[in-house]
């Protein structure tokens, strides 16, 4: 009886979280059909075993994808340090990059996974 409660409450959990930004980089293809989303979904980038490593989100204006980066910066999980105007970084251990770029037509909010030295993430900060 306690095994079937566990597994119920792990399968309410589980199916019932929705996916907020940054939540897709890190995952497999086959974890991500799964989710549930509760924002716009993004083009994802993959590697070459399936991993998630970028998101990239598009919007009709600057202004809108201002909203999308303050959206994720509500995420303290992440440690977010502008660098500056168009860029943000994550804490060391999170290994995020998030660009704004202004596109033709509108703009692109783009969160990558780096594989940043503490060396060169120091270096990015003191600039």
């Amino acid at each position: 009886m306690k095994l079937l409660y566990t597994a119920f409450l792990f399968l309410v959990i589980t199916q019932g979280i929705p996916a907020s930004a940054q939540f897709f980089i890190g995952k497999k293809k086959s974890e991500i059909k799964q989710l549930k989303i509760d924002i716009q979904k993004p083009a994802l980038v993959f590697d070459k075993s399936g991993i998630c490593i970028r998101e990239i989100y598009e919007a009709p204006t600057l202004n809108d994808c201002n909203k999308i980066v303050e959206k994720m910066l509500k995420d303290s999980s992440y440690g977010w340090i502008r660098i500056n105007e168009n860029q943000v970084v994550s804490n060391f251990s999170k290994q995020r990059l998030m660009e704004v770029l202004e596109i033709n037509g509108g703009c692109r909010v783009q969160i990558h996974q780096t594989a940043w030295t503490k060396e060169l993430y120091d270096l990015l900060l003191s600039q």
